[in-house]
């Protein structure tokens, strides 16, 4: 087995690929970071939201006006969609 000394550049350029990942993974993490998930509203949050009923709702899903999506029992829509519906149609 042999021993041998690194002098302190030596070690550094070893190093170089690591403190490069680290740097990197940093950077991942901070981007990740900024990124939002998506909020989603259910029905009643929608109806105040919209200011409608629950059969005004249920009407414009029937029509296609509003998308909805199921999670187990609940009725979900995504709340940037409903911005848009807000937007598009002034409710």
């Amino acid at each position: 087995m042999e021993i041998s000394i690194l002098t302190r550049d030596d070690l550094l350029k070893q190093l170089r690929p690591l403190l490069e990942l680290k740097d990197e993974v940093i950077a991942l993490k901070e981007d990740v970071g900024k990124r939002t998930s998506p909020q989603y509203l259910t029905i009643s949050q929608v109806c105040e939201r919209l200011h409608i009923s629950r059969s005004t709702v249920n009407r414009m899903m029937r029509n296609g006006d509003l998308k909805a999506m199921k999670a187990y029992r609940r009725v979900l829509f995504l709340e940037s969609d409903i911005n848009k519906l807000l937007i598009r149609k002034q409710y």
